[in-house]
């Protein structure tokens, strides 16, 4: 129990406001409907726009009762002994994985009461089957009801979280670690063994992640070695969420000769979080700072479990160490986030099971800061690293920059939703006499257009998106902006299906390419019409897909970096024909983009062979 603690109600009674709503919108409604959880929490913040919490945390050695303890083991030893589905399961699984009140500082002294109600009926139903089986039974059915938000809670309403197990328990919300405290608890309470998975940071996106584990699971034959492959099904998740969808679709390939289709997520390292102290833990043996992930002593390194992985000796700049322990980060959006750690000899450090085909930083860590050890480099699947810098003195003759980001599967997707939509002009009002002059035939990147080659007069533009297909998203689309003589953009009213929630019919001409319209399915009639008040020539219409809105936009201006121990700028330039050109730029080197005019959102990547391959 050493080191244990759970969030002091008291501390968050201010927060309480929010799941009390939660609480009784799920009771009533039994699960979260047309995003209704942001509609809920932007009405308490109006009313109440100062009602944040300050969490402080109890320590469990001095606040949790002998009572609860002794009803919670006796509980545990007696479902392990009484339920048929645990007959295989061993003492020291069970004093591992079953028996733990806690995971990661989260308990609930009514859980094992909760839980016990919940799955009765179920249990009856299922006293044949492993614990296997019955396990992705329960988790399954969480799955269906809980829902996981990490934009509400860490970007819309920070401050919400940590909150009580009570809280997850009876409104069924949180972020994914949240989730799967809750999928633990009742996976445990049902005599099933789980753990907690995760790791500080995806390797090629940004935050940490967590999924639960029940031991016992069938063996990875196949690891992931974090290369880019379409989701075929389910057999392909060898670790939850690595795909950005879980679709597949053959319509979505790669769209341009210069822009891959990013499907998977990657991973530089995973950790099991246990209730039990791991002796060779960081956090028993450190006597310098260290960052906060590693402060956790049950964490225990699993990474062969399921990620193709190497040891490697990284080289470092120094033969004397400012500090006892060095780390490999991968980079966020804005940070490099460690992963891992090491002791470092001389001018070098040996790391275990280390992640390929990943980008990573030999890093100390002082003061909350990041201070670079070693040369960024590339981990190969083969174990060899590919370091930057040591041949940023060559010149590449130009580059042609297209993305500050990656083109990621769900934006395709959106784009793709957009494939047989079709556009007519005419001049009636009941639209009699529309006239098709486009059909969206192919995946638009980010944005698309054509012209009407006619000196005609024309007072409605009607898009058609009755026969679009059913992808995995609704039909959506961001903007659409109609052009007459001399590029002046023609303004009018608009009527059409209407909107679903926030995603209303006025974003189509709002000129923020981030906010989209999405239609409601379910009226007869699917489509928009402009009307411009009166016939007017029409040259060009343009139009966006939902998108992240991560594309080089003409007009808008970037800056482009490479790194050399930091990020050193080579330069700022606008878009030009949604493109960046840059000339007598680091070879080999690795660049990030970032855009000045809007937006926040940016990865790292190389240059090879035209393209802009993405870490």
């Amino acid at each position: 129990m050493i080191g244990k603690q759970t969030v002091d109600s008291k501390s968050i009674e201010k927060s309480q406001l929010y799941f009390n709503s939660f609480i009784i919108y799920f009771n009533t409604q039994g699960r979260y409907k047309n995003d209704i959880q942001y509609i809920i929490c932007d009405s308490i913040k109006q009313l109440y726009p100062y009602a944040e919490s300050h969490p402080r945390y109890l320590s469990d050695l001095q606040h949790i009762s002998a009572d609860f303890l002794i009803r919670h083991i006796d509980y545990c030893f007696h479902i392990w002994q009484q339920y048929p589905w645990c007959k295989d399961i061993d003492f020291d699984t069970f004093c591992k994985y079953i028996l733990p009140y806690t995971t990661s500082n989260c308990y609930w002294e009514q859980a094992a009461d909760f839980f016990e109600q919940k799955y009765a009926t179920l249990r009856d139903s299922v006293c044949h089957k492993s614990y296997k089986e019955i396990g992705k039974i329960i988790a399954e059915d969480i799955d269906k009801t809980f829902v996981q938000n990490w934009v509400l809670f860490s970007q819309k309403h920070k401050g919400l979280l940590p909150t009580t197990f009570e809280n997850l328990a009876k409104a069924q919300i949180g972020t994914c670690l949240e989730a799967n405290i809750y999928k633990i608890a009742a996976l445990r309470a049902n005599g099933i063994p789980a753990a907690l998975n995760t790791f500080p940071n995806w390797g090629n996106a940004n935050s940490p992640h967590f999924w639960t584990e029940i031991i016992g699971d069938e063996h990875i034959e196949k690891l992931y070695d974090n290369t880019q492959r379409p989701y075929i099904s389910d057999s392909d998740i060898l670790v939850d969420n690595i795909f950005w969808k879980n679709t597949y679709s053959p319509t979505v390939k790669d769209t341009l000769p210069h822009v891959s289709i990013q499907y998977c997520r990657t991973i530089p390292k995973v950790y099991r979080i246990n209730y039990e102290i791991q002796q060779n833990c960081l956090a028993l043996r450190a006597k310098e700072e260290i960052p906060d992930f590693f402060r956790n002593p049950g964490i225990e390194d699993i990474t062969d479990k399921y990620i193709v992985c190497k040891d490697i000796e990284v080289p470092l700049w120094d033969n004397k160490h400012k500090k006892e322990y060095v780390y490999l980060c991968c980079y966020d959006d804005n940070n490099w986030i460690p992963v891992c750690w090491s002791i470092p000899r001389k001018k070098q450090a040996l790391f275990t099971k280390v992640g390929v085909n990943m980008l990573y930083l030999p890093a100390y860590y002082e003061n909350g800061a990041i201070i670079p050890a070693g040369n960024a480099f590339i981990l190969k699947e083969n174990g060899e690293l590919k370091c930057f810098s040591e041949e940023a003195d060559k010149k590449e003759i130009s580059a042609t920059f297209y993305s500050k980001t990656p083109y990621r599967l769900h934006t395709a997707l959106q784009a793709a939703g957009t494939v047989g939509t079709r556009f007519s002009v005419c001049n009636k009002k009941d639209l009699s006499d529309s006239l098709n002059v486009y059909t969206i035939e192919k995946l638009p990147f980010y944005e698309d257009s054509f012209k009407i080659p006619t000196n005609k007069k024309y007072r409605y533009l009607v898009c058609d998106f009755q026969n679009t297909p059913a992808f995995q998203d609704a039909y959506s689309i961001a903007e659409i902006k109609i052009f007459g003589k001399n590029r002046q953009q023609l303004e009018g009213k608009l009527t059409g299906t209407k909107g679903i929630s926030d995603n209303k019919l006025e974003n189509v001409m709002d000129e923020d390419r981030v906010s989209f319209y999405q239609p409601d399915k379910s009226e007869k009639r699917q489509y928009i019409v402009f009307d411009l008040g009166q016939p007017r020539e029409i040259e060009k219409v343009e139009f966006y897909p939902r998108s992240d809105d991560n594309r080089i936009v003409t007009g808008e201006l970037y800056e482009l970096f490479y790194w050399d121990k930091k990020w050193i700028s080579l330069g700022r330039q606008y878009g030009k024909e949604n493109r960046l050109a840059f000339h007598n730029i680091p070879q080999n080197a690795l660049f990030r983009i970032h855009n000045h005019t809007r937006g926040k959102e940016h990865r790292p990547f190389t240059y090879e062979e035209g393209k802009q391959v993405w870490w």
